[in-house]
């Protein structure tokens, strides 16, 4: 008896859900189809206007955490459509591989790093600051079911910094991982999710930034944007505030000020047959304090150009592209968060 009235209320329960998917469908996709008439008929002069009042709607909708799943992925399809949202797209001029794990080369570095190649991800370790300067990792639709968390992190041989996890034993920070444990499980296998609990991917991290906004931008990337993009290449890592001397932990690790966040999509174009096209390259960057930022916060608010970062750390991204490239990628932020 219990459970038929258990396997009633999930009936009844998804019925609501899709009830309610029905008409929140209804209501947006027909204001937003009045929105595309009046701008498709507005002068040029306030059509970004009106993609930008598009936009606030779609944002406020779909970055709801009630709003049903289904609805936020049309809604990013929406957002993707439209000219302010979309951003800069640039052909990369060289040829890029499909199973690259980072676009446009390795970040170069001004001071000597540890190149450490795994499985699902690559790391530039610096070994001064006893952390990774960048990590780089590329996912896509899953194709694992994530396997059991491993209970405990390891100190990785390859490096001259023999980092262990108790370093970071009562410090007040946990241990951030930079290439994500999830993503590269689902993408890369249960081999690749080992190697991401080497002491060389991560850095110390506040509890209320790393299981909270970091956690929600890793999982945006794995669950919405691979969905949208298919292939998905991300850059991560550290950043140091210049001229100040940074906090240290346990056996001399630094606690860096801030993180950067560099994600990159790639998209040829499916109705040529013209074997040199290169195809599109687009790119959005953050720069996210290292303080407590709640899951729901708005990314946008933490946008910043690839250019900014490189500034902070010295490192420079996608060298092997053309400075015009690099330019056109790296001197403005994205206007908004994909």
């Amino acid at each position: 008896m219990a459970r038929g009235k258990s396997r009633k209320k999930t009936r009844n329960r998804r019925r609501m859900n899709l009830r309610r998917l029905l008409v929140c469908g209804l209501i947006v996709f027909g204001l937003l189809g009045g929105v595309a008439i009046w701008h498709r008929l507005a002068p040029p002069a306030t059509r970004e206007r009106i993609e930008s009042v598009t936009l606030n709607v779609i944002d406020l909708a779909r970055e709801n955490r009630s709003m049903p799943r289904e609805l936020v992925f049309w809604l990013d399809l929406l957002s993707d459509k439209i000219p302010l949202a979309r951003g800069k797209t640039v052909a990369p001029g060289v040829t890029i591989e499909s199973d690259l794990m980072v676009l446009g080369g390795t970040p170069a570095s001004p001071e000597p790093l540890d190149f450490l190649q795994n499985k699902g991800y690559l790391a530039g370790y610096d070994n001064n600051h006893r952390n990774p300067a960048w990590v780089a990792y590329r996912v896509f639709p899953p194709k694992y079911k994530s396997g059991k968390r491993p209970d405990k992190f390891a100190p990785d041989p390859r490096t001259r910094a023999k980092v262990r996890s108790s370093a970071y034993s009562n410090s007040g920070y946990d241990r951030g991982h930079m290439a994500p444990n999830r993503a590269i499980a689902v993408c890369h296998g249960g081999e690749a999710q080992v190697e991401t609990f080497l002491m060389s991917n991560v850095v110390p991290q506040l509890h209320g930034l790393n299981a909270a906004f970091w956690e929600a931008m890793e999982s945006r990337v794995i669950e919405r944007y691979t969905r949208r993009f298919g292939q998905v290449w991300v850059m991560c890592g550290p950043v140091y505030e210049a001229g100040k001397t940074p906090v240290k932990i346990g056996s001399d690790v630094s606690v860096p000020d801030a993180f950067f966040l560099i994600i990159s999509t790639h998209e040829k174009d499916a109705s040529t047959k013209d074997i040199t096209d290169t195809g599109l390259m687009r790119t959005e960057a953050f720069l996210v304090p290292h303080r407590a930022i709640a899951a729901k916060e708005d990314p946008s608010k933490y946008l910043a150009s690839v250019r900014e970062i490189e500034q902070r750390t010295g490192l420079d991204f996608f060298p092997l592209l053309s400075s015009e490239v690099q330019d056109a990628l790296e001197s403005e932020p994205a206007k908004r968060a994909w």
